[in-house]
C-alpha cells in the first residue's frame, strides 16, 4: 500500500477474496456453457398414421302433439220434477258433488224458473265460513246455521244480514215445459272452500 491510502484508512481489497469471487464467476459461466453445447441423445422421428373415423351427430328437434285438454264442464243433472215441489218445502239434492237447496219460493224469483218463474236452486254453505244453511220460509231466506248470516233466495241469494259478504251461489236451472222436469245446468259463482268447482 502507498502511504498515502495509509493515511486515508482506505483498505484495498484482499486479493484472495477476489480471486475466489472471479472462481466461483468462471464455474457457472463455465456450467451454463457447458450445459448449452453438450451433446444430446439422438432423437428419433417417428411417423405414424392415424386413421379416424368421424361420426357427426345431428340432434333433430321434433315436437310431440300435446294432449288436447278436455274442456271441463258443468253436467246436466235432473233434480226434480215441478210436481214433486210444495211452495215453501225446500228438498235437498246433489249436484256436482255439492248439497243443493232447492226450493218453490210461491213468488216470482231472480233465476227462477217453472210456471211461475218460482223454483231456485241454491249451493247449501254459507259464503263466511262454510256453514249448513237451513230455508225459513216465513222470509223466504236461507240462514247459515254458525253466524246466521240470511241470503234471500228470492232475490238472487242476495245476503241481507250477517257476516258474509258475497251472494250464495245460486245454481242455474232449466226446465222442460212438456215434462216438467227441472235440471241444473251449472252453478254461477265459485263455491266457498273450493279454487275451482270443477276441480
Amino acid at each position: 500500500m502507498s502511504e498515502g491510502e495509509k493515511k486515508e484508512g482506505v483498505k484495498r481489497p484482499d486479493s484472495t477474496r477476489r480471486t475466489v469471487v472471479a472462481a466461483a464467476g468462471a464455474l457457472v459461466v463455465g456450467g451454463v456453457v457447458g450445459y448449452l453445447l453438450a451433446p444430446r441423445g439422438a432423437v428419433e422421428t417417428v411417423t405414424q398414421t392415424v386413421t379416424q373415423t368421424v361420426t357427426q351427430t345431428q340432434t333433430v328437434t321434433q315436437q310431440v302433439p300435446q294432449p288436447v285438454p278436455q274442456a271441463k264442464a258443468y253436467e246436466r243433472v235432473r233434480l226434480a220434477n215441478i210436481r214433486d215441489l210444495a211452495n215453501k218445502r225446500p228438498v235437498v239434492r246433489q249436484y256436482m258433488g255439492l248439497n243443493v237447496l232447492l226450493v218453490k219460493l210461491g213468488e216470482r224469483a231472480v233465476g227462477g224458473v217453472g210456471p211461475d218463474g218460482d223454483v231456485v236452486a241454491f249451493v247449501n254453505v254459507c259464503t263466511h265460513m262454510g256453514g249448513p244453511l237451513i230455508y225459513v220460509p216465513d222470509t223466504n231466506c236461507a240462514v247459515c246455521q254458525l253466524h246466521y248470516t240470511q241470503f234471500d233466495l228470492a232475490r238472487g241469494g242476495k245476503q241481507v244480514t250477517g257476516h258474509a259478504t258475497e251472494y250464495l251461489p245460486q245454481v242455474e236451472l232449466e226446465y222442460d215445459e212438456k215434462t216438467g222436469d227441472i235440471y241444473a245446468v251449472s252453478i254461477n259463482q265459485l263455491v266457498y272452500g273450493k279454487y275451482d268447482n270443477l276441480a
